[in-house]
């Protein structure tokens, strides 16, 4: 299997690090809590939410998945 990842440079990994940030907070999760139910170590959550670490695509869709999020809800706003 190859990954995919892609830089932290792209304006897409901002707008997906913002997204999940949002998400997290209107869920009401904490880093750890996030990390437990993603599969993800805590501080993969946090590198991702700042935007540190672009991840590879299946990374997030575990943390769509994680969230609650439907892909169109997290994902859709890269379409505007």
């Amino acid at each position: 299997m190859a990954w995919i990842i892609v830089s932290t440079t792209e304006p897409d990994v901002a707008r997906l690090a913002r997204r999940m940030k949002e998400l997290r907070a209107d869920r009401g999760l904490t880093y750890e809590q996030l990390a437990e139910a993603s599969g993800l170590s805590r501080r993969g959550v946090i590198a991702l939410e700042t935007g540190e670490r672009g991840g590879a695509v299946t990374t997030w869709y575990k943390v769509a998945r994680a969230l609650g999020a439907t892909s169109a809800e997290f994902f859709g706003m890269l379409d505007d």
